[in-house]
């Protein structure tokens, strides 16, 4: 498989505090896990590949075009408009740059997809908190990035919807896509081929 990220001597430090340690490593096309104990630098570690931050020393070396790549995000604790779940996906597009004149059929195409026809027209407030995290999914996947990253994705998902989670990223493997993940979950019982990386305490074992 080819690599789509090489992390040479990267640190990252706030203030006084170092949170990730000179690590090296490449990281394939696919499923890889991030995994290690609270606090270990898993989700900065995300935020750096991504791009949200930018390290204090070393470098990311992305062997991807970014112009042409699309990338998606999902937080462990996603943020919305306060809006109905229809402008909230609306919003995702625009953002994003697809045609105003595909929103529609998009939209009822992942309404139809995830069975969120009782939610589509409700504020955001009125949801639950499992709600608020799958919308998340689905706004991310939408969209057809190429490279998907989720911080703790199964975070308030009930059993129900941590398998069309699963499903999901089957499927999106299956298309192709790169995911990164964060996750404390243990897959290997959904048998997802991935690779899997541990961090402690900001040094990372790949």
């Amino acid at each position: 498989m080819s690599k789509v990220y090489s992390i040479n001597n990267l640190s990252y430090k706030v203030a006084e505090k170092q949170i990730i340690k000179n690590i090296s490593c490449e990281l394939e096309e696919g499923i890889t896990i991030i995994k290690g104990p609270n606090g270990a630098g898993k989700t900065t570690l995300l935020k750096l590949l991504f791009g949200l931050i930018n390290p204090t020393q070393g470098c990311i070396n992305k062997n991807f075009n970014e112009s042409i790549t699309r990338t998606s995000f999902v937080f462990q604790n996603p943020v919305f408009l306060n809006r109905t779940v229809e402008d909230n996906l609306k919003h995702t597009l625009c953002c994003k740059n697809i045609p105003k004149e595909n929103w529609d059929k998009i939209i009822a195409e992942n309404v139809n997809l995830y069975s969120i026809e009782n939610i589509i027209k409700l504020n955001i407030s009125m949801l639950s908190g499992g709600e608020l995290q799958l919308l998340s999914l689905i706004r991310s996947i939408m969209i057809q990035p190429h490279i998907l990253f989720y911080d703790e994705p199964t975070n308030n998902l009930d059993e129900r919807n941590i398998n069309l989670l699963m499903a999901i990223i089957k499927k999106l493997y299956s298309q192709g896509r790169t995911i990164i993940m964060v996750s404390h979950n243990d897959f290997s019982h959904y048998k997802i081929k991935h690779n899997k990386v541990e961090i402690n305490q900001g040094v990372l074992k790949c």
